[in-house]
């Protein structure tokens, strides 16, 4: 998005703001083939983002265990993609931190990321094509991959998330009548709701990433469904509502 652009957009929108607040919100679910992860966050270690983050990132593991799931007790990491900072949280050992578990991401995703590794062409948002080689790796035979509109788990079924990336895919979760939408990177801010036609760096097909984040946010917003989006700021839990030609984002509270 051009700066100018922006700029004069936070000052309408969002007087006084400096700074973007991004979360890194993981999500458990207890299916009844065991508790699945959706997302893994950076993982320990990690100075990608330089020294002052990485003493608040790493932290998936001890989090897990204080709601009663141990590393060897969950039963699959479900990634939306394989961006670092999704996937890295899995594997930044060196070896799989969910032992027991089973690895599962959209086929595409896999084969762009493989691609990448042999095409000499810069290859957008290169920065994670380590992080989802190793993913891709490291889970080796325990890596299923998945198409859109199949259920992965008992109750969790994919949806058409991809611009981000070929693969970028949303998961809705269905239980008791309830349900709940995890979309990912479909955006990282609110501002992106009210601004539809923005996208990021990161998108490897931006247009593509405007065509789902619209469609997804419709149906958010039709059928008021309780959205879990990954970087808005914890615990990324909220209600989408339509504002004149675009949308709203309200948190959880």
């Amino acid at each position: 998005m051009p700066q100018a652009e922006l700029r004069a957009a936070v000052a309408i929108e969002d007087p006084g703001r400096t700074t973007l607040t991004c979360g890194y919100n993981c999500l458990l679910v207890a299916t009844s083939d065991g508790p699945a992860i959706i997302d893994t966050g950076l993982g320990a270690r990690f100075l990608g983002y330089g020294p002052r983050v990485e003493p608040l990132v790493g932290r998936l593991g001890d989090r897990l265990a204080e709601a009663g799931v141990p590393a060897s007790g969950l039963a699959a990491v479900v990634f939306t993609h394989l961006h670092q900072d999704h996937a890295r949280g899995a594997t930044w050992s060196g070896s799989r931190r969910f032992p027991d578990a089973i690895g599962l991401a959209h086929a595409a995703e896999v084969a762009f990321w493989k691609a990448a590794a042999s095409d000499s062409a810069p290859v957008v948002a290169s920065e994670h094509l380590e992080a989802a080689l190793e993913a891709i790796s490291v889970f080796g035979d325990r890596l299923r991959t998945f198409e859109h509109d199949e259920e992965i788990l008992p109750g969790i079924h994919v949806v058409d998330a991809a611009g981000h990336t070929p693969g970028h895919s949303a998961i809705l979760i269905e239980s008791a009548g309830e349900r709940l939408l995890c979309v990912g990177d479909s955006f990282y801010d609110r501002l992106q709701l009210s601004h539809l036609g923005w996208w990021t760096p990161w998108d490897t097909d931006g247009p593509r990433s405007v065509a789902s984040r619209r469609r997804l946010l419709s149906w958010a917003a039709d059928e008021r469904l309780l959205v879990h989006a990954y970087h808005m700021p914890f615990p990324g839990l909220g209600h989408i509502t339509r504002y004149q030609d675009a949308f709203r984002w309200h948190p959880l509270t």
